[in-house]
């Protein structure tokens, strides 16, 4: 009987064979095979490669990465016994796997409605304080420095297109890479119920997908296309936003110049990824229906919404608030408490 690619590739899903994947898997195979001197096929030996993930465990890697690492080494011996025919066996089929959902790095949280409004201001104002500040010197944080009107023009062009990537992130639920991958083109501003288009390829599921525009959202990309020559003929082609790889350092720069701190006292944090878990936490807040808010977040599994909506906590109590009090005594019971006599 063939075997189906799930189970060739030993991973549970088909293989996605995209070009970021296929890149990554070859850069981990790579760097195990050289950590753990892997020169010849022989040499691949599932007890050095346990001692070396075991390593990198206990230097600080998460259990998702580590098993990124294993999966991939995994999937190369896979392919050399079913497809290359160079192995007899796979010979590291049997390093176990760690449990990712025992070991989160960290907990993030949503940011309050208060937050997101400080960290738009934040984000917009920022570029054009950076360029005026004076740094350096006698002046330095007494005054601010005269800049060059183009200069000024790109500081306050920089800090819009950072406030709209915000907002879009928080009003779509977007992933980073998703939103980077969005072009002009697949913004649809005046269809019926205007949205953006998500294409399949640059969906972490492979589907795509329409993201309705919230009506402010809708009014500022309309805005942003005017800045960005809606008569080019090009346009439709050029990425909608530049959204940098570095945009969680970005982003921490931000929430420190809007007075936000990234970690609250119980140890969870803003970045950002977790401008979509405020998404969906604010959806489930406004009484959207779960089911509606697992749609808007395009998961598979209800269970995963659940894990993005932080109102547990808040529904919970509001339940418990409902129980009777039956701790506090009425007139007759304080009157009987204070006769009694306490046995020693």
């Amino acid at each position: 009987m063939e075997r189906s690619d799930a189970d060739r590739y030993g991973t549970g899903d088909v293989f996605q064979a995209t070009a970021n994947h296929i890149f990554s898997t070859i850069s981990r195979i790579k760097k195990v095979c050289i950590a753990c001197h892997f020169e010849k096929m022989t040499d691949l030996n599932a007890n050095v490669l346990l001692r070396w993930l075991q390593t990198q465990t206990d230097e600080g890697m998460g259990a998702r990465t580590r098993n990124s690492y294993r999966e991939s080494i995994n999937t190369f011996c896979n392919w050399a016994v079913d497809v290359a025919g160079c192995l007899h066996y796979n010979p590291v089929k049997k390093v176990p796997k760690l449990k990712e959902a025992v070991d989160v790095r960290h907990e993030r949280r949503a940011l309050t409605g208060e937050e997101i409004a400080k960290l738009l201001k934040a984000a917009e104002e920022r570029p054009l304080h950076n360029a005026t500040e004076i740094r350096r010197g006698k002046r330095k944080d007494t005054a601010k420095a005269e800049i060059h009107d183009l200069t000024k023009q790109e500081a306050e062009r920089l800090g819009l297109e950072r406030k709209l990537i915000y907002a879009t992130l928080l009003y779509t639920g977007l992933r980073k890479n998703e939103l980077a991958s969005i072009t002009f083109g697949q913004v649809v501003l005046d269809d019926k119920i205007p949205h953006i288009s998500l294409k399949a390829d640059s969906a972490k599921s492979r589907k795509a997908a329409k993201l309705p525009l919230h009506p402010e959202l809708l009014r500022l990309l309309k805005d942003w296309v005017t800045v960005k020559k809606p008569d080019d003929k090009s346009l439709p082609k050029l990425k909608l936003f530049h959204v940098p790889n570095g945009l969680d350092k970005i982003l921490n720069r931000d929430l420190a110049f809007a007075g936000i701190e990234k970690r609250d006292a119980m140890d969870r944090v803003i970045d950002v990824h977790a401008l979509r878990h405020t998404h969906a936490t604010i959806l489930a807040k406004q009484g959207v229906p779960i089911t509606v808010v697992q749609q808007a977040m395009r998961h598979a599994d209800l269970r995963m919404t659940m894990r993005y909506t932080h109102t547990e906590l808040e529904s919970v109590s509001d339940g418990v608030g409902k129980f009777p009090d039956y701790l506090k005594p009425n007139d007759e019971d304080e009157e009987g408490l204070a006769g009694a006599v306490v046995p020693c």
